[in-house]
């Protein structure tokens, strides 16, 4: 394909090397393209490559008065002439071109951050200087796709030690804006994922507020699931907002549910996160530094980690997940951060609803001293380790604290607050939530008790159906684990928005069952 192929030379030039364009600028003519490239790239035709000693990948600045930028190169034969240049709009931009403009263009040396790329790739350690100029270029869309897919190739492979985990999330944070609360107690939790339904930061949050510490949480949005956090309390509430309308939002209410992207926040992370997803990578040190970074950024001096464990989950082993309990405190401490983690069940779904108006109506439920018993005890739980972290309450109290506050309403109340200060409707009412109106019942073929019920087919079903895109779309769960059902009595319900997507979960329930019953050998008995 001719021209934007995104090839990368890894060969290292010095400056006295790079004598490209001799003692002076080349200048060429700007060919404006109507096209954003997601990146800072310039087109050269091939015979002025071969001129300057130019390859794919290599880097030029462009100049145009006082403004600069540094662009990678790409190769054409036809779509731009000799002394001309093809730019993209985001380069057009920033360099302000109009018609009839010049640019001036120097070769550059290689980047201490692809230099630092490739001594990863050969397993060295960097130093911090050396993980901040990979940061910075990633943020400053200096590096290629590849470079940058090159370096998570590397951590991967080769790992990340602790020192360069630690370098690793103080530059994510670096990287973007950080919110000053200037307050003794900043809380903050995070859940690593992997369990259909689990809105318990929905309930651990006004808790949190109304027990009056300050819990400012960024929030994500659903990647392979039904749901995130930001999808179901976008269903109360507006989600996206600035630093500084989150400082605002927190220092009223003490509490904020937000969209973590909306917000500056490490915003290195959110560039790598979009090309570790097609590649399934997820080396443990940019892990850590993805989640601890956010943490960090919003001032969060005391959190509470979930690592879900189990059957279907993300962490199936436990051994597996005290290990990455271990790594989360080695980073933590470093950072100073007091954490707790928590290994919790994750073989199964958490609350009733799967998609973001199912979750929101089991939120306002547990809320309102009603709902899934599992959700509000799970919630429960870590609203109370993490009020003990504080030290305001001994350990053991935390869980009996958590509690008199969801009991009295106040927990409720908070939320009401934090919705309204979010744009939302403060007196929202269950019943004003109504998920989708194309529903199928799947039921049990014979009597029996339910023996699991598998995370990852609900959430695929889930998404067949609509969500997280289609609000009202998801399931709801009748039954859970152990419950004993009768021979055509619902187990679950699935809810779509339209009559297509209705069909096209009940073809992914075909083929990934969402349940299974327990086999009875003593069937007359029952």
């Amino acid at each position: 394909m001719d021209g934007l192929h995104d090839s990368v030379s890894l060969k290292f030039r010095t400056k006295k090397e790079v004598s490209l364009f001799g003692a002076e600028n080349v200048v060429f003519k700007p060919k404006c393209m109507n096209i954003e490239a997601g990146k800072y790239v310039v087109l050269m035709n091939v015979n002025d490559a071969k001129i300057y000693g130019l390859m794919p990948g290599d880097r030029v600045q462009l100049k145009k008065g006082r403004k600069s930028i540094t662009c990678v190169v790409d190769l054409t034969k036809t779509l731009v002439k000799p002394k001309v240049m093809g730019i993209f709009k985001e380069v057009k931009e920033l360099l302000n071109l109009k018609k009839g403009d010049s640019i001036q263009v120097s070769a550059l040396p290689t980047l201490p951050s692809v230099e630092a790329i490739v001594r990863k790739i050969h397993n060295e350690k960097l130093t911090d200087k050396q993980i901040s100029s990979i940061i910075n270029d990633v943020v400053h869309n200096n590096l290629t796709e590849a470079e940058v897919s090159a370096f998570l190739v590397a951590a991967e492979i080769n790992g990340l030690s602790l020192d360069e985990t630690v370098a690793l999330t103080n530059a994510m944070v670096n990287s973007g804006e950080v919110l000053n609360l200037n307050k003794k107690f900043v809380l903050d939790k995070h859940c690593i994922g992997g369990v259909a339904g689990n809105r318990t930061t929905m309930v651990v949050v006004p808790i949190i507020a109304a027990a009056g510490f300050y819990i400012p949480k960024t929030s994500s949005r659903a990647i392979t699931s039904p749901a995130g956090t930001a999808d179901t309390m976008e269903v109360l509430a507006e989600v996206e907002f600035s630093m500084e309308e989150l400082k605002k939002l927190v220092t009223k209410a003490k509490g904020a549910i937000v969209w973590g992207g909306g917000v500056n926040i490490a915003p290195a992370d959110d560039k790598m996160i979009q090309l570790r997803r097609p590649l399934h990578l997820d080396p443990l040190g940019v892990m850590l530094a993805s989640i601890l970074g956010k943490k960090k950024a919003v001032g969060a001096n005391h959190l509470i980690i979930d690592i879900p464990t189990g059957r279907g989950a993300k962490v199936e082993d436990v051994n597996e997940a005290r290990n990455l309990a271990r790594k989360f405190k080695e980073v933590t401490d470093r950072l100073n951060i007091k954490t707790n983690v928590l290994i919790t069940d994750g073989s199964e779904p958490v609350g009733n609803g799967i998609g973001p108006i199912l979750e929101a109506r089991d939120v306002l439920m547990v809320l309102a001293g009603d709902g899934p018993l599992d959700l509000r005890e799970k919630a429960l739980l870590l609203a109370g380790k993490l009020l003990e972290l504080t030290g305001k309450y001994k350990v053991g109290e935390g869980y009996g604290v958590a509690k008199s506050i969801l009991d009295s309403g106040k927990a409720l109340k908070k939320m009401r607050q934090i919705i309204e200060l979010q744009g939302g409707n403060g007196k929202v009412k269950v019943s004003d939530l109504q998920p989708g109106k194309y529903t199928y019942d799947i039921k049990a073929t014979k009597k029996g008790r339910v023996e699991h019920i598998d995370n990852k087919n609900i959430s695929r079903i889930a998404r067949a159906a609509g969500a997280p895109f289609n609000k009202g779309a998801g399931i709801y769960l009748h039954k859970v684990k152990g419950d004993f059902v009768k021979k055509g009595e619902a187990i679950l319900t699935i809810y779509a928005e339209s009559e297509t997507k209705l069909s096209q979960a009940l073809k992914v329930a075909k083929t990934f069952p969402p349940f299974l019953m327990e086999k009875m050998f003593i069937d007359e008995l029952l």
